[in-house]
């Protein structure tokens, strides 16, 4: 399982990124309660999250075409440092008690530009840390190391509050992208080979070309797609769905989400100790039926500690979905197209949710959430089957992955 750490550049990278991690679910803990505290009011909540995600959804795509040429490492430094920057300004605007709703959606605004570059820079990179039997452990370490930080974060964030207050949460996120920033020049990346850029239009259209033409990569990111969409935006429905269905209280819904973490976790460090996959276009999809599923079992969950299982359930098949679709998008794309194409699966997953928890958010105020959550789980479990037995190609590549 732990050959990836033995690779210096890897285990540089997971260091750094970790740290970010921790950082950004410390933020995610104390930009609710701070929202709260200046509007009284839950929707700020939604507004700020889209806020931070409009640059992935318009820069995304452009972000990749354009580190697809440009010097990696110093993107990843210039963004790491983008996010810590507006972050410590943060913590200076809440700690001296002038911070105002409309820069915390600047300044989130500001993180998410650094967002958009840094994500499809790092995807990029990542397949150049470890040789490629061990790709599947690298993200697989990746994925469980972020749920750690999703256990973690919030821990250190509750401490930081209550022994130094709010805006000193801000700091460790500051803190958290300085120290990313601060490995990127430990990192020895291959060079990149010389020749002409052409002009970033062209570069961006030829990867829209490349990912319709290519029939697994295709495939791949409509699932995605539709699991940003229908499925990951269950996350943002939890507190409506933990109140209405369950009775639950505040600390009962943080034990839901720390439940989802625990399997989360466990689903990472299970692809890494398989490390290679025979068929992981198998896993692929057999494990986004299975995250669609049990969020439709989830939508009629009427007791905290069935759906507590249901959701220690739900985290582990969705790491699996998740880390084992980038192995696969990985191993199947050609280099030159990278950047590009992981730029396409950054904005679905980084971006769409947001859109998603809007739309199934409309259907529950209509319908019921439980109902919207369950219309949600149906559409992933349906589209995953349908993409798997559709497609002999993906599961060729499965077949065939190293």
């Amino acid at each position: 399982m732990f050959r990836a750490l033995r690779q210096r550049n890897f285990a540089i990278l997971l260091a750094g990124v970790f740290a970010a991690n921790v950082g950004t679910w410390m933020q995610a803990v104390a930009m609710g309660w701070l929202i709260y505290d200046l509007t009284g009011q839950a929707a700020w909540l939604g507004r700020i999250g889209f806020a931070g995600a409009v640059p992935t959804l318009v820069i995304g795509l452009i972000g990749g075409a354009f580190t697809e040429h440009a010097d990696r490492k110093q993107v990843l430094a210039f963004s790491a440092l983008l996010i810590a920057t507006s972050t410590a300004t943060l913590t200076t605007l809440v700690v001296s008690g002038v911070v105002q709703i409309w820069m915390i959606v600047s300044l989130s605004f500001v993180s998410g530009i650094g967002t958009a570059l840094f994500a499809p820079v790092f995807q990029t990179v990542l397949p150049q840390m470890v040789p490629p039997e061990l790709l599947m452990t690298a993200i697989s370490l990746n994925s469980t190391a972020f749920n750690i930080a999703r256990v973690l974060g919030p821990l250190i964030a509750g401490w930081t509050m209550t022994h130094f207050g709010l805006g000193w949460c801000f700091a460790g996120t500051a803190a958290g992208f300085l120290i990313m920033a601060l490995t990127v020049p430990a990192l020895r990346l291959p060079p990149r080979p010389a020749g002409p850029r052409p002009p970033l239009g062209r570069t961006l259209i030829e990867g829209f070309a490349y990912a319709r033409n290519h029939t697994v990569i295709r495939r791949l990111l409509v699932l995605g797609v539709v699991m940003s969409l229908l499925g990951f935006p269950f996350i943002v429905l939890m507190p409506a769905l933990a109140r209405s269905s369950l009775g639950l209280d505040a600390q009962g819904f943080t034990r839901l989400i720390s439940v989802l973490g625990v399997g989360a976790v466990g689903g990472g460090f299970t692809l890494a100790a398989l490390g290679h996959v025979r068929r992981p276009a198998l896993v692929v999809c057999g494990a986004g039926v299975s995250f669609g599923t049990l969020l439709v079992t989830l939508a009629f969950a009427h007791n905290a500690t069935v759906a507590m299982g249901i959701l220690t359930a739900t985290g582990f098949v969705m790491i699996l979905s998740v880390a084992s679709l980038n192995t696969l998008l990985q191993t199947v794309v050609d280099d030159g197209m990278r950047a590009r194409v992981m730029s396409m699966l950054t904005v679905s997953f980084f971006g769409l949710p947001t859109l998603g928890a809007w739309l199934l958010g409309a259907i529950g105020d209509r319908v019921g959430i439980h109902n919207a959550l369950a219309l949600g789980g149906a559409g992933v479990a349906t589209v995953a089957l349908v993409v798997f037995l559709t497609s002999p190609a993906l599961r060729a590549a499965g077949r065939a992955a190293p």
